[in-house]
């Protein structure tokens, strides 16, 4: 694997984190502080830019795969803190 696919995988790896806290920030509805809020909201809409000028170069499947990956590790970590 060369420089650039190796780059390619690294941002491919961050977008999906990107969408995974997203997607988390939203179990937090209605119980994060005001400030907490505004400051994430802020994060939220920059990463969402960056979201959209990654995926253009991106492997749509490549993406999905790694989300799910990710997903799929957050699930486990609720399933093993469930009392």
């Amino acid at each position: 694997m060369n420089k650039e696919e190796k780059a390619y995988i690294e941002w491919v790896i961050l977008i999906a984190l990107f969408r995974a806290t997203v997607q988390q920030m939203s179990m937090l509805i209605g119980r994060t502080k005001y400030e907490a809020k505004m400051i994430f909201n802020r994060w939220q809409k920059e990463g969402d830019r960056m979201v959209k000028l990654v995926e253009k170069h991106s492997d749509p499947q490549k993406l999905e795969a790694v989300t799910e990956i990710i997903e799929n590790a957050v699930h486990e970590i609720r399933k093993a803190n469930q009392v």
